[in-house]
């Protein structure tokens, strides 16, 4: 039997929503599970220069990011691309992807995740110092950690935006 929730319009002002730090960048949730009945995840995100996520694979949600500010390098398996500010880039489940901040300025994504369940997932592992912990907290979520980054010194220069 799945619990009804409540879901009510609501308004959040530039800086508000949970935040916290994770991995070097600054995630604010604006849009939480509880928030929309499970349907979706939005968060704003602001990454310092030369931040980097893992390569990794999200196995339970498509994941949408539009970069507000700044530049990435995107990783989609061996593929990379070079992504501006004002660009989207759609990311379904199962594919391998990361993103490396480019540059020397800082950048500001929002990231959205269908459905919703990757702030449980966040939240969990701000709490873990343990890097072991954080890949089987990742394993729960249905998210598989493949490793760093390649090092970009053989990147393709396809560009978007």
């Amino acid at each position: 039997m799945t619990r009804s929730l409540d879901i009510n319009p609501y308004v959040l002002e530039c800086h508000e929503g949970q935040r916290f730090e994770l991995l070097g960048a600054v995630v604010v949730v604006k849009a939480g599970t509880e928030q929309t009945g499970g349907k979706f995840n939005l968060f704003e995100v602001a990454c310092p220069a030369g931040f980097a996520t893992p390569l990794h694979i999200h196995y339970a949600e498509d994941v949408a990011v539009f970069i507000l500010e700044g530049s990435l390098t995107v990783f989609w398996g061996d593929e990379q691309m070079q992504a501006a500010a004002g660009s989207y880039l759609f990311q379904p489940r199962g594919t391998p992807h990361g993103f490396r901040v480019s540059g020397s300025a800082s950048a500001r994504v929002l990231y959205l995740c269908i459905p919703a369940g990757f702030d449980q997932f966040m939240q969990e592992r701000v709490q873990l110092a343990d890097n072991s912990q954080a890949m089987v907290t990742a394993a729960r979520y249905k998210i598989e950690i493949l490793g760093p980054l390649p090092d970009g010194s053989e990147e393709k220069n396809t560009t978007l935006g």
